[in-house]
């Protein structure tokens, strides 16, 4: 056949492949991520019609799912608008119909070389040989970053994780006796060079990928085996990428090396002892990779129905919220505030900014991104650790440092980081001996005492002391200073109107034995609390030289101005404020937790309770070991509105809304928007779709059952259990209670105040944004002056 002829540049198709997974950061800095965002540039009913293929998970609710919405939260008007808005040829009686039979809907998947060998030649052992190259390449991969000083990996690439694991498998002779066979000489014979191995895999196969487009899926497909540790390849690619290294082979691309060797020798030893075996193999694959584009052209088909009650859901959620913008009063903005409080974008925040709303119309909240617009890394005393302090799809600008050591607070053992201290719940038990009477007494409080744990990191930290703010190594001047400051205060839109009292308040959960408490903290922060962010900030707006300078960029803060670090408790909801004096407005403060509390008490079924209860228990659930579910972080997000306060002040989202401050008139040239659009937005779109992936996709894009989780490399992730591929995303106890899920997978919708025009010139100007506005992965909404809502869909607007 001709196409057993073609040579295809398999080494560059492979990068494209290993290109395909989206980073998973590690335990210890966890943020959240879109799993699909390195497919943002195709539509999001291709990229699941291809997973659905591929992998056989399809990215969407079942239809036992929709069922149960459908005369609930779904009514038929909003099945009438989802098949009008998708063109879709069923009416709302077959589609009703469709969802009582059956459940999934895909027939087609594709069968790895491994899982053709489970069928067709089971190994005598009875062991999986799908499972053994999981297994035995996840076990390898795990120890070379446990103990990269046995594999001299300390700063390599992709070639030397495939050349360490090549010494590694050719020794291997557990291999024979899980699976019954020797492949020590097939292994022996592959190339050490990583582009000489996939010349040698190509044209092994090149009879049987038949095309570009075989062999990209060839290769996805077999990646995708072990789609948890390729992305944490793709992690350290994304760190690379952000500290502007230049990778020649990048360190996913040395993972999917490593399963293509694995299938490379899998069928080469087929033909050698069963050749009538290996031919009808090698025959189903060639169908395979020559028909794949029919495949997920029937994958989209047979998804499409599921598409429309995807849609449906949605906007049940969005036309509840644009009805209720439609008919609102907008309160009246304060001219000064007796008291403004700057909080976190984040969803939790939107249930504690209307509880201390509620204490006083003298009060106005704003929200604004976690890291506080300081783009920093956080380094401790001695120098030893450098945390990033910002959103994962960023690199670290400054470095802050405390400029007086606090000679009480020395932080122990931080040369080998503060997930492997004595506070971290991974090292509890290995770390008892180590520690002595000391690990005694730490044990004795949380247990006895029920005090949490807290990130040793912070305790580095000193309530008083002043910051040094560098970049690259050499300290910010006074201008640098103020050009910095000033540029925040004019992004959070309050220059003009400073309150007497601001306050920065950052967030942070509280819990205890949590190895994923920092998918609890701050995701703006790199999954730290804001504490140092907030800390830095109000240093830098409280120095005296730094105000006097800001005028020249356009800010001028009163002298009776003062502002004030704080945290928020999302756990246990209780507001804290550094270094402040006593003060009216701390009743404020008070009384604001009292009712969060109170609020959010519904949540847990101890609704009914007093205040002081409420608060008791919201403390317990924090310092309990045995807590599953501390909090339920951001669960339930579904839309994030960009407008002034004073437009959303009067409605309730139920802790379901990202809320960004924007003020239209005071951004002219559009600047602040487009950073919003371009930064902040992209960040909720990669917290909103992992929810939706943990509770779609959970066996691949979730972690799976929280108590069978083994903490590996000290942060790098988990196993659920002592082996398999490494979990990502979150726990099933992250998103279900036990009896039904407590996040709704809806898509991100944002509604934005400012002129179609701007929102438009911004979307086509960033590739990025365009991709996920005009590929289904978000919805953008437009709200004019008179709050009517307009919809943008692929270059227009249309009416809500």
């Amino acid at each position: 056949m001709m196409v057993q002829q073609l040579t295809l540049p398999y080494f560059d198709i492979a990068k494209q492949v290993a290109a395909s997974i989206a980073p998973a950061f590690p335990l210890d800095q966890s943020v959240a991520v879109n799993p699909w965002w390195p497919q943002r540039h195709d539509s999001i009913e291709q990229t699941f019609a291809e997973q659905a293929v591929l992998t056989g998970e399809t990215g969407l609710m079942s239809k036992n799912y929709f069922r149960q919405q459908w005369g609930q939260q779904i009514q038929s008007q909003h099945l009438v608008q989802a098949i009008a808005e998708l063109g879709s040829p069923l009416s709302a009686t077959q589609l009703e119909q469709d969802i009582q039979h059956g459940d999934s809907d895909v027939t087609v998947r594709w069968q790895t070389l491994a899982m053709l060998m489970d069928e067709a030649i089971p190994s005598e052992q009875g062991h999986s040989w799908a499972q053994e190259i999981v297994q035995q390449v996840s076990q390898f991969i795990a120890l070379y970053h446990q103990y990269p000083e046995r594999f001299d990996a300390e700063g390599k690439n992709g070639e030397h994780l495939y050349q360490s694991w090549l010494e590694v498998v050719a020794r291997d002779k557990g291999i024979k006796t899980l699976l019954g066979v020797d492949l020590l000489a097939l292994f022996r014979a592959l190339p050490s060079d990583i582009e000489a191995l996939f010349e040698q895999v190509g044209t092994h196969w090149q009879a049987t990928w038949c095309d570009q487009a075989g062999a990209y899926a060839f290769m996805r497909a077999s990646l995708h085996q072990l789609s948890g540790w390729a992305g944490w390849q793709a992690w350290l690619d994304w760190q690379a990428t952000l500290s502007k290294q230049t990778l020649k082979v990048p360190h996913s691309l040395g993972l999917t090396a490593i399963l293509l060797a694995w299938d490379t020798v899998l069928m080469q030893w087929l033909t050698q002892q069963h050749p009538k075996i290996a031919a009808t193999i090698q025959q189903n694959i060639a169908q395979q990779t020559s028909h794949v584009e029919a495949y997920y052209q029937l994958a989209k088909q047979q998804l499409a129905p599921l598409w429309v009650w995807q849609r449906a859901l949605e906007l049940s959620v969005q036309s509840a919220w644009i009805d209720q913008v439609k008919a609102i009063t907008p309160a009246a903005e304060l001219a000064r505030p007796e008291l403004q409080a700057i909080f976190c974008i984040d969803v939790r925040s939107e249930p504690m900014r209307r509880a201390l709303e509620a204490q006083s119309d003298k009060i106005e909240t704003l929200g604004f991104a976690g890291f506080f617009g300081i783009p920093i890394a956080y380094q401790t005393h001695d120098g030893s650790i450098l945390r990033p302090q910002l959103p994962g799809l960023l690199a670290p600008a400054l470095v802050a440092k405390q400029t007086h050591k606090r000679p009480e607070r020395i932080l122990r053992l931080t040369k080998l980081g503060w997930q492997n201290s004595l506070e971290k719940p991974s090292s509890n038990l290995g770390m008892v001996e180590a520690g002595g009477l000391l690990k005694l007494v730490s044990l004795f409080k949380r247990v006895v005492l029920q005090q949490g744990t807290s990130n040793p990191v912070n305790k580095d930290m000193s309530s008083n002391a002043e910051w040094q703010l560098t970049r690259e190594q050499q300290p910010l001047t006074i201008t640098d200073k103020a050009e910095l400051a000033a540029g925040i205060i004019k992004a959070m839109g309050i220059a003009k109107r400073l309150a007497k009292t601001v306050l920065l308040t950052g967030h942070g959960s509280q819990t205890c034995n949590n190895h994923t408490a920092s998918g609890l903290d701050c995701g703006a922060c790199g999954g730290q609390t804001g504490e140092v962010n907030v800390k830095v900030l109000a240093s830098l707006l409280n120095d005296d030289e730094v105000r006097a300078a800001m005028p020249q960029f356009g800010v001028t803060v009163p002298a009776d101005t003062q502002f004030y670090a704080a945290m928020h408790n999302t756990t246990t909801d209780a507001l804290d404020v550094f270094d402040a004096a006593t003060a009216p407005w701390r009743e404020w403060l008070y009384a604001a937790s009292q009712q969060a509390r109170m609020n959010r008490s519904t949540q847990f079924d101890a609704s009914h309770i007093s205040a002081v209860d409420a608060q008791r228990f919201f403390n317990k659930r924090a310092n309990s070991w045995a807590q599953m579910r501390p909090e339920w972080g951001l669960c339930n997000n579904a839309g994030v509105f960009i407008a002034p306060r004073s437009l959303t002040r009067n409605l309730d989202f139920n802790g379901r809304a990202f809320l960004h401050e924007y003020h239209v008139s005071e951004d002219p040239l559009f600047t602040q928007l487009e950073k919003i659009m371009t930064a902040p937005l992209l960040v909720m779109n990669w917290i909103n779709l992992q929810y939706f992936a943990s509770v779609t996709t959970p066996e691949k894009y979730g972690s799976g059952n929280k108590l069978l989780h083994n903490v590996v490399g000290g942060h790098i992730g988990v196993f659920e259990g002592n082996g398999g591929d490494l979990r990502i995303g979150l726990s099933t106890q992250s998103v279900h209670d036990g009896k039904q899920y407590r996040h709704q997978p809806v898509r991100l919708s944002a509604y934005i105040q400012a002129p179609k025009e701007a929102i438009a010139t911004i979307i086509n100007r960033h590739q990025d944004v365009a991709s996920l506005v005009n590929n289904g992965w978000l919805f953008i909404y437009q709200l004019d002056e008179q709050q009517q809502v307009w919809q943008y869909q692929q270059g227009e607007w249309l009416a809500r």
